[in-house]
């Protein structure tokens, strides 16, 4: 189901090859945000990472050349458990700030969440970083309920869910 996001052009899954690109994107978020005073990704992804989402084919590009990057499970047990319902879990939204202000943030969610009904899901879950009040009003914004502040956290997160 590709549908097109950016420039004529459909999101992808990352292939092996495609680590710098979805690196470089996740560091200019990563940059962005420092700049506004908000600490809550590393300056740099480690690459093994990188690596293992694009061999499970969860690591996504929108763009040619790519300008957002996006990783997209069927579960995040650390947070909502392994019996939870079936859904889409997204993390490591980055959309370059060249590409940034268009709207291009919320079509890969609404992307996500037609993919996930798609396949009769009716749930598009997330984890914000609880201390972002920006980044929980995006979410809020593109639709997401905001449902719960989990305890057993390594950084303090709230969870959210959108579901058709």
């Amino acid at each position: 189901m590709a549908i097109l996001l950016f420039n004529h052009a459909p999101i992808r899954t990352a292939l092996p090859g495609d680590e710098d690109t979805v690196l470089d994107l996740l560091a200019g978020a990563s940059s962005w945000l420092r700049g506004r005073g908000i600490e809550q990704w590393p300056e740099r992804f480690p690459l093994e990472s990188v690596r293992e989402q694009i061999a499970a084919g969860e690591a996504l590009l929108v763009g040619k050349p790519a300008v957002a990057t996006v990783v997209v499970t069927a579960s995040e047990p650390d947070l909502w458990g392994d019996n939870a319902v079936p859904a889409y879990y997204i993390s490591q939204l980055a959309v370059a700030r060249e590409a940034g202000g268009r709207g291009l943030g919320y079509r890969i969610l609404d992307w996500v969440q037609a993919a996930a009904s798609a396949k009769g899901w009716r749930y598009v879950r997330l984890a914000a970083a609880k201390d972002n009040p920006g980044l929980r009003r995006y979410y809020e914004k593109a639709g997401f309920l905001h449902v719960g502040d989990p305890d057993n956290t390594h950084f303090p997160t709230s969870l959210y869910e959108r579901y058709r």
